[in-house]
């Protein structure tokens, strides 16, 4: 399944306040956490704690 999540980065990898928002899409397997992966593989692109991600809207 393909979804499109909508997303919002609140803080940098030193934990400076930020506000960057944006949207890629994600390919998923039926019955797959898709805001724990979605949240994960951000937090890991942008090299910042997963609790500076924010999942705002899931699209499918």
């Amino acid at each position: 399944m393909n979804v499109k999540i909508h997303y919002r980065i609140t803080q940098d990898r030193a934990g400076i306040p930020q506000d960057y928002s944006g949207a890629r899409h994600f390919v998923v397997s039926e019955g797959e956490a898709i805001e724990d992966i979605a949240m994960h593989q951000l937090a890991t692109d942008y090299q910042v704690p997963k609790s500076a991600v924010e999942i705002c809207r899931i699209e499918s």
